[in-house]
């Protein structure tokens, strides 16, 4: 059954296409063949991940080179209904022109939390998408939760050819079956543009295991880019990918593939300014015909395959970046003439007519969704009903913590990162967790925490998936596996480790082998918990064994290296121990428990409980040479302290000041705040002629912060007048001054930091 219904499609094609190509009513003539050369634009989306609200980002400087702003500044980015202005605009600025969109428009933001996908297609659906491809976070609710929200709100074709769908008339299965289709054909003033869609497999392990909760078959992508190519090749003038398969598998299907002209790509997340130009029919060499071959599959020849002899031609690969951040336009300039196509030495020509249009030249363009674009209103009220809805259903904009730097999700090293330290101790220190040591995915979370006052919402921006932690007991040998085998993941991800660990430590030797076969990537020097007795150390040579990474030098003890013969207990996601990204080491385990804790509310909880931005000064000097600082400490600050390790002075209690003066003697970042003597406006500030009574120092950044985090509630009132009235009401800098007393400061004194506690060699 689900064959038939596989190849009814593809033998109906040729049927459709002559009928909608043939003289069906007398009144309409038949659109004349094109000759000569002939443009056609592709607007290209891909991997938007629900970012339809505009947001806040610290750029890097790959987004400052890109053209989002400079680089470490924070840049009001995205959203649907400016993505939507760019698109209309550029349409407008074309003839033929598509607008295609790559897939992942699930996932990343609070509005599918909440919505499962419906507001993300209707935005597409509102701002005249003319395509979309199925990617893997579609799923992330179900098949039947993606089947049901594209029958209501898709106005547009779905495609994804390379899934061989359940029968949707079968009982309990998805609508996907009658929803999805494997390509689609454009007839724009003469020509024909045929679009077919790849959508990801790497990522949806799942589907392998036969048979899976979503009802899809997985089918070769180098057969089905070959077969639907085939397909359309007689009935239309241009063959257009567009895929979710990631930038490496997009380049083997073209080197595998003959016919295909271009490809807009997705899934890496990256920008290929300028598009790549990759040699299609270029992986097999046959010398004795002097002639490169795709291989074909045949029942009936010895070896299963056969050879089509084939010209490599350059095709366009194309990838137009992620999070709503960016558009894509690639303008193509085709023809069928010879003529443009000069063999080599002004021998015979190239062209070849069975591919009919081939691509002459391209211009691509990278538009920026900043805040400088305008917002298309009709994108804008169709996402309006969803934006109130969220702020009855969930308090996205209660305040968490103030960043005063922020956290970064990568390190520069490629080992630990400091958001990552962070979020893995939250999960191991979590009431309820408390293992020996915890593990996280380094691609789940998926957003840097931006300085300034955190929310709830952007909480959910980092953890978008309502992942819980899991807990179950590890052997030795299965701790050693389970290393391995994130060693060889990191390995084949260019030497980033792939994971984020608290309570232990770890060496990832990028291109060590097991044995000869195997592929690269070992795990050595493994150390879970601390010494016991402590052994205090500055460098790895004072730590017994040696080992490089065996001192944790923020913490200055010597760490225990691990037990092939003991049992471990470990804190990892639900999404891991279910065996996802591949870790079957770990969904074979049979002693998991999941603590229905989402890791989430961990990370928020593990925030709050730290303390407010406060004044940690330099030690003084040892005064009365008694060994400590601790009581010179006490002096400086006019209340109980200690010198830290770090060299700086620590203390519990608040410290009182009557005017700022009083702050900024100990630390020029830092001011008093008094609501006595506070005065309310763009910045705030405070009168020194009305000294507090009963002030507390407080971090200058985060009163203004989040004094301008409270303004801006106010932002949209309808007249000027009323906007000061409503600020009036809301006195932005007293809330915030007192706010700031208690909002945990996100800093180094949380974890804040990357330690070396993975450590990559051979990058």
């Amino acid at each position: 059954m689900r064959f038939r219904r596989f190849l009814a499609p593809l033998l109906a094609a040729p049927l459709v296409a002559t009928l909608a190509l043939g003289s069906g009513c007398e009144t309409s003539a038949p659109t004349p063949r094109l000759k000569g050369q002939t443009h056609l634009t592709l607007i290209h989306t891909s991997d938007i991940h629900s970012r339809l609200y505009p947001y806040n980002l610290q750029l890097g400087q790959v987004d400052a080179g890109l053209g989002l702003g400079e680089a470490l500044s924070i840049a009001n980015v995205g959203g649907a209904a400016r993505i939507s202005h760019i698109v209309g605009r550029e349409r407008a600025r074309a003839s033929r022109v598509l607008h295609v969109d790559g897939g992942d428009c699930f996932q990343g933001a609070p509005v599918f939390n909440f919505f499962s996908g419906e507001a993300e297609i209707r935005a597409l659906s509102a701002m005249g998408t003319d395509a979309m491809l199925v990617a893997n976070h579609e799923f992330d609710r179900g098949a039947l939760n993606l089947g049901i929200q594209l029958q209501n709100w898709a106005s547009f074709p779905v495609l994804a050819a390379n899934y061989l769908l359940e029968d949707p008339a079968q009982p309990g299965a998805s609508p996907l079956g009658a929803v999805l289709q494997p390509y689609t054909v454009f007839h724009l003033d003469g020509l024909r543009v045929g679009l077919v869609g790849m959508g990801n497999l790497s990522s949806m392990t799942s589907i392998f295991d036969a048979p899976n909760r979503l009802g899809i078959t997985p089918l070769n992508t180098v057969e089905v880019a070959q077969f639907y190519t085939d397909l359309l090749r007689p009935i239309v003038d241009v063959v257009v990918f567009v895929t979710h398969l990631g930038l490496d598998v997009d380049e083997r299907m073209l080197q595998n593939t003959t016919g295909i002209d271009v490809v807009l790509g997705g899934h890496n997340h990256i920008v290929l300014q300028p598009p790549k130009r990759v040699r299609d029919c270029s992986a097999h060499f046959d010398a004795e015909v002097n002639s490169y071959y795709i291989e074909l599959n045949d029942p009936n020849a010895e070896t299963g395959k056969i050879r089509r002899y084939c010209r490599p031609r350059d095709v366009v690969l194309s990838h137009s970046g992620a999070f709503a951040k960016y558009v894509g336009r690639l303008d193509l300039v085709l023809s069928n003439d010879p003529a443009d196509f000069p063999g080599a030495s002004g021998g015979e020509s190239e062209y070849d007519p069975v591919n009919g249009f081939e691509v002459v030249s391209k211009d691509y363009r990278l538009f920026p969704v900043t805040e400088d674009v305008p917002e298309d209103p009709i994108v804008l009220a169709t996402l309006e009903p969803y934006a109130q809805s969220l702020d009855a259903l969930a308090n996205l904009d209660l305040l968490v913590g103030y960043a005063r730097d922020g956290s970064r999700r990568f390190s520069t090293s490629g080992g630990d990162s400091p958001l990552g330290n962070m979020i893995s101790t939250a999960m191991w220190l979590r009431l309820g967790v408390q293992t020996d040591f915890s593990l996280t995915n380094t691609t789940g979370i998926r957003a840097d925490l931006v300085p300034g006052p955190v929310t709830v919402e952007q909480m959910y921006n980092i953890f978008p998936f309502d992942n819980s932690i899991s807990k179950m007991q590890l052997s030795g040998v299965e701790v050693q596996d389970l290393f391995d085998f994130v060693a060889r993941r990191s390995a084949g991800r260019g030497c980033v480790s792939q994971v984020q660990i608290a309570g232990a430590r770890v060496v990832i030797n990028c291109t060590q082998q097991k044995t000869p076969d195997s592929p690269p990537g070992v795990a050595t020097n493994i150390y879970i918990g601390a010494r016991n007795p402590k052994v205090a150390c500055t460098s790895d040579a004072q730590c017994p064994d040696k080992g490089l990474g065996s001192c944790d030098v923020e913490a200055g003890v010597c760490w225990q290296p691990f037990d092939s013969l003991a049992s471990y207990e470990l804190a990892t996601s639900n999404y891991l121990a279910a065996g996802g990204s591949g870790f079957r080491v770990l969904q074979r385990n049979t002693t998991q428990f999941d603590t229905q804790i989402q890791q989430r509310d961990a990370l928020i909880d593990y925030i709050r409980a730290g303390e407010p931005c406060t004044i940690r000064p330099p030690c003084p000097a040892d005064a009365n040479n008694n060994g400590s600082q601790s009581d010179e400490c006490g002096k400086l600050l006019g209340l109980p302290a200690t010198c830290t390790n770090d060299g700086v002075c620590d203390h519990d209690e608040p410290i009182g000041c009557k005017v700022d003066a009083d702050c900024e003697k100990l630390d020029k970042d830092f001011v008093c705040a008094c609501p006595e003597s506070v005065i309310e406006g763009d910045v705030c500030a405070s009168d020194a002629a009305r000294p507090c009574s009963a002030g507390t120092c407080v971090l200058r950044a985060c009163r203004d912060d989040v004094a301008a985090f409270q303004r801006s509630v106010c932002e949209n009132a309808p007249t000027a007048a009323i906007e000061r009235e409503c600020e009036q009401e809301l006195a932005p800098c007293r809330t915030a001054g007192e706010t700031c007393k208690y909002l945990a400061c996100v800093d180094r004194f949380i974890g804040n930091f990357s330690d070396g506690r993975i450590r990559m060699v051979g990058q």
